[in-house]
């Protein structure tokens, strides 16, 4: 019993993530936008939020404001102030880790094919950083799990279509070599029963 309240509560805190992540990329899109959010005489939790509402209708105003004190302590966010005037900014920190969750988002939408039909080849995806990249390397992992590819072992990941424009995508994105992240593909790896029924995949004729 215990054990199934700590599956749940990781669950929901990927989930959590997952929407917070969500919403830094969508506060980067609308900054972008506006070029500066920025209001006189208001708090700048205030501000965060009205500029999602005035612009989203999906976020609470409790879930915004609680997002943006998670920003905030993350250091994702900064608020600064110039004559009066509050503005809320991304940091360089919070636009990168924004970034990186939308090539995420493009890569996902992209894979995302449902009843799409196999053609029996594997594609195996995996990458070799040397140490100083190991930031790229863990959002490498976090990425190609988001977007449904299976882990096979150290640094080596399977999916079941082709994906060699969307892997093309996020080695420009990391501006990385080939050598450093390439993807194959296969007719057998050997053992794959349990993949098919996890892909849940259908034959093409």
């Amino acid at each position: 019993m215990k054990e199934t309240v700590n599956i749940r509560k990781r669950i929901s805190k990927i989930f959590s993530r997952a929407k917070n992540d969500d919403l830094l990329y969508l506060f980067l899109q609308l900054a972008v936008g506006l070029s500066a959010i920025a209001l006189p005489a208001i708090a700048p939790v205030a501000i965060f939020i009205k500029t999602f509402q005035d612009n989203e209708n999906k976020y609470s105003k409790k879930q915004l404001q609680n997002s943006f004190y998670y920003f905030q302590k993350r250091g994702w966010i900064d608020v600064q102030s110039k004559q009066g005037v509050a503005s809320v900014i991304l940091t360089r920190e919070g636009e990168k880790r924004a970034r990186l969750f939308g090539a995420g988002k493009i890569l996902r939408d992209n894979l995302t094919t449902p009843g799409k039909k196999w053609d029996k080849k594997w594609r195996i995806v995996f990458f070799d950083l040397k140490n100083h990249k190991n930031r790229e390397r863990n959002a490498i992992r976090i990425m190609l799990k988001r977007c449904g590819f299976v882990f096979l072992q150290k640094s080596v990941w399977v999916y079941p279509h082709d994906c060699s424009s969307e892997i093309e995508f996020v080695r420009s994105f990391f501006q990385l070599t080939e050598k450093e992240f390439r993807v194959i593909s296969t007719d057998s790896i050997g053992e794959d029963d349990y993949l098919i029924n996890h892909f849940r995949l259908a034959f093409s004729a």
